[in-house]
């Protein structure tokens, strides 16, 4: 047994690990102070925003921060003089989160963190991040749509939204109506539907149409008051994306346009319609009544089934005109006389439209004259009111009478006794 060579390899190796001990000491403080930068980053479609977060070693300790930020705009949360929070016993938390705007040109960005911990140590970190425009947004196409019945005009009228979801390239656009593309624009009325005829009926959206990025376009369009619902497909081509590579398995569209270069998307939006959309009306009528004077009574009315104020005019001869009378739903009908001097020929128009049945020439009949009494009849007389006057005069002479004969009487007994 080699004892000599033994002991100086022990003796080696105690210095190593002696030496690789003290390295660790020394070392360790500088390695465990310190924080940890890391960012995320989101567009919209007028500026980048950056979540920057600043995470504490494992340490209980809270540090503060020193922060300087390159683009030098200002960060939530995470600014000179904030609290690092220090980590829990089971290493929870020990975190700053804070969001940074910066312009969509902004190219990358950086942020320096220096923390001082309450034992007074420091330590300076740092975080960056890259940021590339090509990649903000989508190049997606999204359209929605909308509708109201118009009852003035009986159609539905149909809002529809289409967006360009990149946010900073430009697309074309394009009304998809080939019937052999599936979601075609059109409409459906009974389960049928009908390519768009006509792309300018689709009010404030055109072929070629440029929509920038991030924008959205606004756009209108008529619909059939009959017509159960209704689409819209556009196509975006960005000129300035990627060009995608076609499916091999891919099944042709007879009429489609040729390859063109840069990001393609599509997107169909579609409005189904509750019931029909009726437009609004009067139900106006009218009826004449003519007096043996040749004075007429027009007579209007609206009926209760109605859905809108009827407006009427009546029309004399010699320019006599009742002027507007506006009859509301279901009010009592209203009677218009027209003198008999005006009353020759008459018409009676709604909305400035002649009725049915509304002309009216009166067929005047003579008055009546009062008839004479039947022969022998007897002749009218005036009634008897009062006292009977004849029966009070002949009562009055009888009483005279009466009276004479017992003054008589009482004369001549007189002068009898006189006699004796």
């Amino acid at each position: 047994m080699n004892r000599p060579f033994t002991r100086r390899l022990l003796a080696y190796a105690g210095s190593a690990l002696l030496g690789l001990a003290g390295a660790f000491v020394l070392a360790s403080p500088a390695q465990a102070h310190h924080t940890v930068v890391t960012a995320k980053a989101k567009c919209t479609p007028n500026e980048w925003v950056i979540t920057w977060t600043v995470e504490n070693w494992d340490t209980e300790m809270s540090a503060s921060l020193q922060v300087t930020s390159n683009p030098d705009t200002p960060i939530t949360n995470i600014a000179d003089g904030a609290t690092l929070p220090g980590k829990t016993k089971n290493l929870k938390g020990g975190k700053l989160t804070g969001d940074q705007s910066v312009p969509l040109t902004t190219d990358f960005a950086d942020l320096t963190v220096t923390g001082t911990w309450t034992n007074g140590k420091s330590a300076t970190n740092s975080g960056h991040i890259d940021l590339d425009v090509t990649n903000c947004g989508h190049y997606k196409a999204a359209v929605t749509g909308s509708a109201r019945c118009d009852a003035d005009t009986g159609t539905w009228q149909v809002t529809w939204l289409v967006v360009n979801k990149h946010y900073t390239h430009s697309a074309n656009t394009k009304i998809v109506v080939n019937p052999l593309d599936a979601k075609f624009t059109g409409t459906s009325t009974g389960g049928t539907w009908t390519p768009l005829a006509d792309k300018t009926q689709i009010v404030g959206l055109a072929d070629a149409q440029v929509i920038p990025g991030g924008a959205t376009v606004t756009a209108t369009q008529s619909v059939p008051g009959t017509a159960s619902a209704a689409r819209l497909k556009v196509k975006l081509n960005w000129p300035d994306g990627p060009t995608a590579s076609p499916s091999p398995a891919a099944t042709p569209v007879p009429d489609a346009s040729p390859t063109t270069a840069g990001a393609i998307d599509t997107d169909s939006g579609e409005v189904a319609f509750e019931g029909a959309c009726v437009k609004n009306a009067p139900k106006p009528s009218v009826t004449f009544a003519v007096d043996c004077t040749g004075v007429v009574t027009v007579t209007l009315l609206n009926a209760a089934e109605a859905t809108k104020a009827a407006t009427f005019v009546v029309t004399g001869t010699d320019s006599w005109t009742s002027g507007e009378i506006v009859v509301q739903v279901g009010e009592k009908s209203v009677p218009v006389t027209v003198p008999a001097k005006n009353a020759k020929k008459i018409s009676v128009t709604e909305g400035g439209v002649l009725l049915p049945g509304g002309e009216y020439t009166p067929e005047v009949q003579e008055c009546d004259e009062p008839s004479p009494p039947p022969s022998g009849s007897p002749q009218p007389h005036l009634p008897t009111t009062g006292a009977n006057v004849t029966l009070a005069v002949f009562s009055g002479l009888a009483l005279i009478a009466v009276g004479a004969v017992v003054f008589l009487l009482a004369r001549r007994r007189r002068l009898n006794l006189t006699d004796v």
